[in-house]
């Protein structure tokens, strides 16, 4: 009698049909129409611009800007358990964009 190891292979092939189901890889598919991202200043910004865009002025015109910024991932990390702000410009020397030890200011 032998005995096989074919059950984490089964797994593993079980696992990569479930990621190409038709849900999938539609989703993959653009849901949302091309639109120019803008610079702080609203102005549209170019390809070789250098500006950083803006999300409020570039979704901020089709999308309620203070109510996604106000959600539980976007602020995760803005306070301690007591509630006190916790970011800082310099939380991260290494990755200055990192503003707190959550989700907040890393995207």
């Amino acid at each position: 009698m032998t005995i096989t190891r074919t059950g984490p292979i089964w797994g593993i092939f079980v696992s990569f049909l479930f990621f190409l189901t038709p849900a999938a890889v539609l989703s993959q598919n653009p849901s949302h129409e091309k639109i120019p991202l803008k610079g702080f200043d609203g102005q549209v910004l170019t390809v070789d611009s250098k500006n950083p865009y803006s999300p409020k002025k570039t979704c901020g015109g089709c999308h309620d800007y203070a109510r996604i910024t106000n959600g539980y991932h976007f602020q995760q990390g803005r306070t301690d358990g007591a509630g006190a702000i916790v970011i800082s410009d310099t939380f991260d020397q290494k990755y200055p964009w990192n503003l707190s030890s959550g989700m907040y200011g890393k995207h």
